[in-house]
């Protein structure tokens, strides 16, 4: 059975690790000089594995294996990273499309399609905004504040409109870490990704009165802290009854004036909703906003991102892929967002995930063992669901 070469993935992984490691983790935020090093290595591999490359201001790296037909099957993630991050994130789906497409060169393997390798830049949205490469390569346009930052780095749109792929693209797949710990506490070797979840961010605004926490008694006390306390044990309690599937987190806090020896009189916190149901999270939105409709003296809307569904046909050739290989396979959801869902909108796509150790990601304890990345679990199920998708017919032809 063809398999990629584990030791060859590994060493690349560590080397591109090495070009951004620190005390405190990987730092390879987009446009830095770690970031523009590491795309030039990622070239050298894309070349080394049989690759023609073409690179793009907006920074995506572009490696294409021809095939006998000029429509593509792509294969990208990404390689920026947070502050502080891991080896594996994003890096692994890069790093193994590559090793996937060298596997094809070195046993003289033409493929139906043409492959496309794709190292997307800035998915993180550290320095701007998250998807910036894999946008620009579909063609999705930037939203105006988007495109007026991207203007203070001296991106134009031109520039994106270099970076948009050529020709026609039948399907789009993507390998990565699971950035939790559902694969590892089910003992599953692979994810097969049904969906990315849906996503609304809101900012949260109560009011109270300020006074001296020393002269106010408690039952005087109108104390916008306790207020929001409330609400974020609500929420809690709202989601878990409301689906299994949907997650709410409340992450920041701004109390005002925020002094050991006043009693808060304003307190602004973020709220995040994540599910599979947009329904359900309008409902649950609604039921909180209803609940506390005294207390709470503003709500503002600052993201709402769609669910996004990974094709059918390409979920059942991760789930032959894996079975190939004597694979545990499971279908689940991703709770974060990936650059699958710019390809979504322009074609059929397929997630692959593989275990993260402890479930911990976005930072320097992220961990996948070798096995599940290298030596026979995520590379070579991203290497055999390629050629189960490249045996298919093409859509429309």
């Amino acid at each position: 059975m063809m398999t990629v070469n584990g030791q060859r993935l590994q060493a690349h992984l560590e080397a591109l690790a090495d070009i951004a490691r620190t005390p405190d983790g990987i730092c390879r935020l987009s446009y830095s000089d770690s970031f523009w090093k590491s795309n030039a290595y990622v070239a050298q591999l894309m070349r080394e594995a049989g690759m023609s490359v073409t690179t793009n201001p907006v920074g995506n790296v572009v490696g294409t294996y021809p095939g006998r037909s000029p429509t593509k099957i792509t294969i990208g993630s990404h390689i920026d990273s947070v502050v502080n991050g891991g080896i594996f994130d994003g890096c692994l789906g890069v790093l193994a499309g590559i090793e996937a497409v060298h596997t094809l060169s070195e046993k003289g393997i033409v493929p139906e399609h043409s492959i496309d390798v794709v190292s997307f830049a800035e998915e993180e949205g550290i320095v701007i905004t998250g998807l910036i490469g894999s946008r620009a390569y579909c063609g999705l346009p930037p939203t105006e504040p988007v495109l007026e930052k991207m203007g203070e780095f001296g991106f134009t749109l031109q520039d994106l409109a270099e970076a948009k792929y050529t020709g026609d693209i039948d399907y789009s797949l993507e390998l990565h870490i699971e950035q939790g710990g559902v694969l590892e506490s089910q003992k599953k070797d692979i994810g097969v990704v049904r969906s990315i979840i849906a996503l609304r961010r809101y900012i949260v605004e109560f009011a109270g009165v300020a006074n001296h926490a020393g002269t106010t008694p408690m039952t005087l006390r109108n104390d916008a802290l306790v207020k929001a306390a409330r609400f974020i044990m609500r929420v809690r309690q709202v989601v878990m009854e409301t689906d299994p599937h949907m997650v709410g987190t409340v992450g920041h806090l701004e109390v005002q004036p925020n002094a050991m020896n006043v009693v808060p009189g304003r307190v602004a916190l973020t709220l995040e909703l994540r599910g599979l149901r947009e329904d359900l999270l309008e409902s649950v939105y609604q039921m909180l906003m209803e609940e506390f409709r005294k207390d709470i003296v503003s709500c503002r809307l600052t993201m709402e991102q769609p669910c996004f569904h990974m094709s059918e046909t390409v979920q059942q050739s991760v789930r032959n892929a894996a079975q190939k290989l004597g694979l545990a396979a499971m279908t689940m959801d991703s709770g974060a967002g990936h650059d699958s869902m710019s390809l979504s909108q322009v074609t059929r796509v397929g997630m692959i995930f593989v275990p993260s150790v402890k479930g911990i990601s976005h930072s320097k304890e992220e961990f996948t063992t070798w096995d599940d990345v290298t030596n026979g679990n995520g590379a070579n199920v991203l290497l055999h669901a390629l050629c189960d998708i490249d045996r298919l017919e093409t859509p429309g032809r």
